[in-house]
Parts: structure tokens; C-alpha cells; sequence
């Protein structure tokens, strides 16, 4: 966006441009006509007449440096990607600078006052969540992405409801959110940014990251990693047995019942909830993704013990109420890496503060790097 905007302005200035150069050739023709002739005028007349011929070259100089600087700013006033948000939500219009907000023991305190103090206090927070708005709202509108100020609405209402639980009594709850810098235009912006940023993450969602399984865990027995080894090829031999009963046509949660030994789903047959593969550790999630769902895998080791597991089923065989918990869940988990990822690819320009950076300030880092503030001193 940043080169398009770039682009966009050398073509306004050549178009700009153009008729200036036009302009200047004809007038040169012009001159040298009248220059021939000036020279059968008497002196008195070709005085008067250059006078007025440089008043009309001012004049022409003035006009063409203000339709250059019109076109310019035409070319540069990028319209806005903020979206039109209903009108009880947009934010009220600042008041006239000597408005009283306020008056202590008399004394006014003007507006002009609080806008002063808001953006020297404030801006810096204000801004940051600006560009985050805006970097969501231009992803979004790549991607043709958008959310109604209906469904907007009904969990802003949701919202408010969440709310009306922490009102202090006595306190109206349009005063608490404000209290708490979130009047109504902020929070509805807020859930609308949240919003696209789910649908976006929501997009990105594969089901099939998500798997069901089953297993049986034997226990190395050992309080340390001598004591483990030495142990290993007992728990290994009573895993054998198992995976082999099974093989002989065993039901798999009559096995956990004979075998397992985890308590947390021995008495479920051994079932687990749905498990992301990406949160997995290696070796399970090796072992699931060779297996298709109904089979068994033969014992393996894995983090102090043995196992057995059964693939039961993957995120495209859930069913659609299933299928809807885990995208939930998986936007949950992805959308703030998602919305790193974009903030560190957008090109930010902002002159009220410099983002922090963090490898700046780690130790060792360059010499003069920013650091985190002092903690206050303990009141005595």
C-alpha cells in the first residue's frame, strides 16, 4: 500500500505537470512574436507592454503552482479504510475548545484542557490500537471478509450484560465503562476488529490438526533414570502382551481396562478428548499421523512410558457441532500469533511513539539500548 500510495502521487505531479510544459512553449512563441513587433513601437509602448506581460506571467505562475498543489493534495488524500460505524457507536465530535467539562470550587476546566491532556496521556496507547484496527480492517478487506453491525451488535449486547455483573451499586453502567475507558465507540470498534480477526484466523483452520485417540499407557517403573532403564524391558514385555491380545481380536477398551495404567482414561477406555497435533509431542504425533483411523500402533516409548494408541477419528469425521467447538478452539489458539504475524508485516508509520522492541533491550544487546523503567520505591 505504502508504493501504491507512492506510485499514485508521481502520476498526479506528471499529470500535473504536463500542461505547464504546454503553456510555457506557447507563451514562448508568443514572446518572440511580440518581440518583432516591439521593435517598430516606439520604447514608451514596449515598456508599458512588458510590464503588463510580466504581470500576466505572475499571474500565470500563481495559478499554475496552486492547481499543482490542488492535484497534489487530491492524489495524496487517500480515503480512509475506517469504517462507517452506526451512529450511536462513531465517537461524539470534540466540543469547542472553551467549553466547561468541569469546575472545581468554581474554577472551569475547558475542553481545550482535557483534549490537550488526553493525547499527551493517552495517545500513545490510543494510537497503537488505531493501526492494529487498521491492519486488521485492510487484511480483511483483501481477503473480502467483512461482519454486519448486526452481528457486531449482538455481542456487543452480550458484552454489556457480562458487564452489568461488575457495576459497583450505585454506578450506572454507561459511567463504569467509561470509568474504565471503554465508552460504547471503543468497545464496538474493539469487537469488530475481534471479529474480522477470528473470521480471518477462521480461515486458515485446518480440522484435520485435530485427532481423536485411545491408548494404553504402561508405566516405567523408577524414581530415576538408572532405575528406569533397568525397569524398560518389563513395561515393554507387558505392552507386547497387550498389543499382541489384541491382535488376537481383544476389544481395544477391554485391553486399557486389563492393561493401562492411567487413571485419567483408564475408565473411558481409554479415550482422549480432541488433541491438536501442533501442542503434541513428537514421537505421539509421529506415531498418529502413520496410523489411519480404527488402527492400533505396536507399542513405542514415549515420555516414561509404553503405549499403545488407536487413531478413533480426525477433525473432518467430527460431527458439526464437533466440527464448529474445534474451530473455536483453534482460532482461540492461533489468533494472536496470526495477528503478530501481520502487524510485523505492515509498514507502521507512527510519530507519536517508536513500537519497543524487545531484542533491543535484551542483555548484551547494543550499547545505549532502551530499557524498561525503574520500579518505584517502596513507600516507607
Amino acid at each position: 500500500m505504502k508504493y501504491r500510495y507512492g506510485i499514485l502521487s508521481i502520476l498526479g505531479l506528471a499529470i500535473a505537470v504536463s500542461p505547464v510544459v504546454g503553456v510555457s512553449q506557447q507563451q514562448k512563441q508568443q514572446t518572440q512574436s511580440k518581440q518583432q513587433t516591439r521593435q517598430q513601437k516606439p520604447q514608451s509602448q514596449q515598456r508599458t507592454q512588458t510590464q503588463q506581460k510580466q504581470q500576466q506571467q505572475q499571474r500565470t505562475q500563481t495559478q499554475q503552482k496552486q492547481q499543482h498543489q490542488r492535484q497534489q493534495t487530491q492524489q495524496q488524500a487517500r480515503p480512509s479504510t475506517k469504517p462507517q460505524l452506526p451512529a450511536q457507536y462513531r465517537p461524539a465530535p470534540l466540543p469547542p475548545g472553551d467549553t466547561v467539562v468541569a469546575a472545581v470550587n468554581g474554577e472551569p476546566i475547558r475542553a481545550s484542557e482535557l483534549i490537550q491532556a488526553c493525547y499527551d496521556w493517552f495517545a500513545a496507547t490510543a494510537v497503537e490500537e488505531l493501526i492494529l484496527e487498521r491492519i486488521i480492517e485492510q487484511e480483511a478487506r483483501a481477503q473480502n471478509i467483512s461482519v454486519s453491525d448486526a452481528e457486531v451488535e449482538a455481542r456487543y449486547k452480550q458484552q454489556l450484560q457480562n458487564a452489568e455483573a461488575q457495576v459497583p451499586p450505585g454506578m450506572s453502567l454507561d459511567d463504569f465503562l467509561k470509568r474504565n475507558q471503554f465508552p460504547p465507540s471503543r468497545l464496538f470498534a474493539r469487537i469488530r476488529t475481534q471479529m474480522l480477526a477470528e473470521k480471518l484466523v477462521e480461515r486458515q483452520v485446518n480440522l484435520d490438526d485435530f485427532v481423536e485417540y485411545s491408548q494404553i499407557v504402561i508405566r516405567i517403573q523408577g524414581n530415576t533414570p538408572e532405575q528406569q532403564e533397568e525397569n524398560a524391558p518389563a513395561a515393554e514385555a507387558k505392552a507386547r502382551e497387550a498389543y499382541e491380545k489384541i491382535q488376537q481380536g481383544l476389544d481395544f477398551a477391554e485391553a486399557v481396562k486389563e492393561y493401562s495404567e492411567d487413571p485419567f482414561s483408564k475408565d473411558r477406555g481409554g479415550k482422549m478428548n480432541w488433541q491438536n497435533k501442533n501442542f503434541m509431542v513428537p514421537d505421539l504425533r509421529a506415531k498418529l499421523d502413520a496410523l489411519q483411523p480404527g488402527q492400533v500402533s505396536e507399542p513405542f516409548r514415549s515420555m516414561g512410558s509404553f503405549m499403545i494408541i488407536r487413531k478413533e477419528r480426525i477433525g473432518s469425521m467430527a460431527s458439526p457441532e464437533e466440527q464448529q467447538d474445534l474451530r473455536e478452539q483453534a482460532v482461540r489458539i492461533q489468533i494472536s500469533d496470526y495477528v503478530r504475524q501481520l502487524q510485523s508485516k505492515a509498514k507502521i508509520e507512527n510519530t507519536i511513539v517508536q513500537p519497543f522492541n524487545p531484542e533491543m533491550a535484551a542483555p548484551g544487546g547494543p550499547q545505549g539500548a532502551p530499557r524498561p523503567p525503574a520500579p518505584r520505591p517502596a513507600p516507607r
